[in-house]
C-alpha cells in the first residue's frame, strides 16, 4: 500500500482551512469566499549528517505569499513545530481563505530553536563534550524567501507542501541559516484519491464529546481539533468493545490517530487505536528517543512528545526513566499499530522486567508515576511502572541487494553505530507503506531511505519491522 505525506519537515498551507496549532483553540475551518481560495500549510524534515539529531524545535512566526504579504497563519502564530519526528511524516499548521492570483514568493519567519543532540564527534561541538547528549539553542538566520510561482485559482482547495532540510540548514558548527539555498524549498499540493491533501499518522490525544461520528481530540501540537469518522473508519484495541465502530468512544479515552487533511481543511480518521481507557489515560506520558542504557533499572531519552503538559518537562529535554521495582514492578507492552509483529520478538519485550530488551535509538512511551527535578537544565528523573515500545524514525543507506521482504541498511546515525550497531534488519510487508518507490523492488544497494517502525532487540542484527519506506 502507498500514502502520500512530506518528503521533509514540510509545511502545509491550505486553501480552504488551516489547522492551528495552538493548544487550546478548536479548528473549525470558514468556508472559502467566493473569490478566494483555501490553503493548508504542512512540515517535514531531512536529517542533518555528522551528529544525531535527536529533537529539533522550532516555532513558525509567519507565513505569508507575494505580492501582498497575505497571510498564510491567519493570526494563528506562533505554532510550535518538532520538526526531528517529521523525517516520515508531516505536520500540519494551518489553513485559510485568501485571495485568487498568482504569487511568486513564499516569505517564511521562524523563532526560538531549540536543538538536543548526541555530540559523536572527536571534539567539542558547540559546547557539547564528546560523547555528551546537549540541548542548544542555535543562533543564525530564521527568515526564508521561497522564489516560486503559486496559482491560486477563485473556490479552490489546494495546499502548500513547506520542505525544511534540516542537513543544509544547520551548520558544522551546529548553527541554524534557513535562508541558505536548499534549506527550505516547496511544492504546491493537490487533491488526491480520497480528497485529502495529506495524511498525519499517529496523532496522539485525548477524546472529548463524541457524538454524531465526530469528536474533539485534546493534543498537545493541534490544540484542539474535530475529527470526523466515516464507515471506511477503522477501530483497533478496543478489547471492551466488540462493535468495533464509533460507539467505542468515550470521554476521556487516550487514543492514536491516522488523519487525512482534507482539501476543506477539515480532519477525516482513517484509524482510531485505544492506547488507554479513561481511567489509564489520568496518568502523563512522555514519549522519548532512547539514548542510553545506565543498569537494568535506569536508561536515558529524549523527549519528544506528550500526551499532556507535564510540569517541568519540555520537549527536547534529557530524562533519567527509573524502573519501578516494587507495588508490581514495571511493565513492557508494544503498540503494533496494526503491524504483524513476529511473535518471538513480541513476547521477548513484553516479558521484559528490566531494560534488557531496550536499545539506543528506540522510541518509546512512559507512564509517570512520580518525577523529580528539572525545569531543564537541572536534571529530570522519571519513575515509570510501564514502559510501552512505539515507532522508531531513522535514515539510512540500504547495504546490499534486498532478499524477498526484506533488506539490510547501514550508514546508520551516530546514535547506533555509538552503541556499537553498524546494520540494521528492515522486514516490510503488505502491511509497509512506501513512499517514492512502488514497493521493495525498486528498492537497491545504496538508496537512501528514511524508516518508521517498530524497532527491536535481536541476534545477529536488531530488527525493524517496517509501516513505512520513504525514499530518499
Amino acid at each position: 500500500m502507498q500514502r502520500s505525506s512530506f518528503l521533509a519537515p514540510v509545511l502545509i498551507v491550505a486553501l480552504a482551512s488551516i489547522g492551528g496549532c495552538g493548544r487550546s483553540s478548536t479548528v473549525n475551518p470558514p468556508p472559502p469566499e467566493p473569490q478566494s481560495a483555501q490553503v493548508t500549510v504542512s512540515m517535514t524534515d531531512a536529517p542533518p549528517t555528522g551528529v544525531t539529531v535527536l529533537s529539533f524545535e522550532v516555532s513558525l512566526t509567519g507565513a505569508a505569499l507575494n505580492p501582498g504579504n497575505v497571510d498564510l497563519l491567519a493570526g494563528k502564530g506562533p505554532i510550535r513545530i518538532e520538526v526531528k519526528k517529521l523525517e516520515t511524516e508531516a505536520a500540519f499548521l494551518s489553513t485559510s481563505s485568501i485571495p485568487a492570483g498568482n504569487y511568486t514568493s513564499l516569505n517564511l519567519t521562524f523563532a526560538n530553536p531549540e536543538l538536543t543532540f548526541q555530540n559523536n564527534t572527536t571534539s567539542t561541538l558547540a559546547g557539547c563534550a564528546v560523547g555528551a547528549v546537549c540541548e542548544i539553542n542555535p543562533a543564525g538566520t530564521l527568515t526564508s524567501t521561497v522564489n516560486g510561482t503559486f496559482i491560486i485559482t477563485a473556490g479552490t482547495q489546494s495546499g502548500i507542501l513547506v520542505d525544511v532540510n534540516l542537513n543544509t540548514l544547520l551548520s558544522s558548527t551546529l548553527g541554524a541559516d534557513f535562508s541558505t539555498s536548499g534549506a527550505v524549498t516547496t511544492s504546491q499540493q493537490v487533491r488526491e484519491a480520497e480528497g485529502e491533501l495529506e495524511d498525519l499518522d499517529d496523532v496522539n490525544g485525548i477524546v472529548k464529546s463524541p457524538a454524531s461520528n465526530q469528536f474533539t481530540l485534546q493534543t498537545t501540537d493541534l490544540g484542539n481539533i474535530t475529527v470526523n469518522v466515516d464507515g471506511n473508519t477503522e477501530f483497533g484495541d478496543f478489547a471492551s468493545c466488540t462493535t468495533a465502530n464509533f460507539s467505542c468512544l468515550q470521554d476521556g479515552q487516550s487514543v492514536e490517530v491516522d488523519l487525512m487533511v482534507m482539501a476543506a481543511g477539515t480532519f477525516l480518521a482513517k484509524k482510531v487505536e485505544l492506547e488507554d481507557d479513561v481511567a489509564g489515560a489520568t496518568e502523563d506520558e512522555l514519549d522519548g528517543v532512547v539514548f542510553k542504557i545506565d543498569s537494568a533499572t535506569q536508561f536515558e531519552m529524549v523527549v519528544i512528545d506528550e500526551l499532556r503538559d507535564v510540569t517541568n518537562v519540555s520537549l527536547g529535554n534529557p530524562v533519567t526513566v527509573v524502573l519501578q521495582t516494587a507495588s508490581g514492578g514495571t511493565s513492557f507492552r508494544v503498540d503494533t499499530n496494526g503491524l504483524n509483529v513476529p511473535s518471538s520478538l513480541q513476547n521477548a519485550f513484553e516479558a521484559s522486567t528490566d531494560t534488557s530488551q531496550l536499545l539506543p535509538g528506540q522510541t518509546v512511551q512512559v507512564s509517570k508515576v512520580a518525577l523529580s527535578g528539572g525545569p531543564a537544565p537541572a536534571a529530570i528523573t522519571i519513575t515509570t511502572d510501564r514502559v510501552r515500545l512505539r515507532m522508531t524514525r531513522f535514515t539510512a543507506a540500504i547495504s546490499g541487494a534486498p532478499s524477498g521482504n526484506n533488506f539490510n541498511v547501514a550508514s546508520l546515525p551516530a546514535l547506533f553505530t555509538g552503541a556499537g550497531i553498524s546494520q540494521i534488519q528492515v522486514q516490510t510487508s503488505s502491511q509497509t507503506n512506501f513512499e517514492n518507490v512502488s514497493g521493495i523492488s525498486g528498492l537497491a544497494d545504496g538508496s537512501n531511505v528514511s524508516l518508521r517502525g517498530l524497532f527491536f532487540l535481536s541476534t545477529p542484527n536488531p530488527v525493524l519491522i517496517a509501516d513505512k519506506v520513504r525514499k530518499r
